[in-house]
């Protein structure tokens, strides 16, 4: 079979080793945020974020149905995506922290609808929401970019369950 191989799993099994698959397709690193019109803020570290159309530039990313933050993204208009730069990977703990304490020292602006945005991402994009629609264990947000704006600074990748750089050839 080419070196390709399903082995017949049990759910469980079958879960993890499409979830080991998806790891070798690298990623970008992103922090996505939003807050309700009264005030509350949320935001969690995604790698199912990408370009749906230039014009008029869009984007999506996922969030599972279990995601505490789910709350807060249902009913906010607007979103923001930062993605991390290679000098942001020391904020990838904080940005891991309980829902409550998660902005405690991350240094933030308020962009779009008051998303926080991370202050020196590689990238920012402030978005409307669009639609959101349910596809498995997950929702995917459609959003239309407001605003973005970019630096030079190299993002950070993600790759089979580790962080590391991009390397593109000359």
């Amino acid at each position: 079979m080419d070196g390709l191989e399903t082995p017949r799993l049990d759910a469980e099994d079958r879960a993890r080793e499409y979830r080991h698959a998806l790891g070798r397709f690298p990623t970008g690193v992103a922090f996505v945020t939003a807050r309700t019109p009264e005030g509350d803020a949320a935001g969690l570290l995604i790698n199912s974020f990408t370009s749906v159309s230039l014009t008029p530039p869009m984007v999506l990313w996922c969030l599972g149905l279990s995601a505490r933050s789910r709350s807060v993204f249902a009913v906010a208009p607007t979103f923001a995506v930062s993605i991390l730069s290679e000098e942001q990977r020391p904020l990838i703990t904080a940005l891991c922290r309980p829902l409550e304490q998660r902005f405690q020292g991350v240094p933030v602006r308020d962009g779009l609808g008051g998303a926080p945005v991370l202050e020196d991402a590689a990238a920012v994009f402030e978005c409307s929401v669009v639609t959101v629609t349910r596809a498995g264990d997950h929702e995917v947000y459609l959003g239309q970019v407001e605003h973005f704006e970019r630096r030079e600074d190299s993002p950070l990748a993600y790759l089979a369950g580790q962080y590391g750089r991009v390397q593109v050839a000359a």
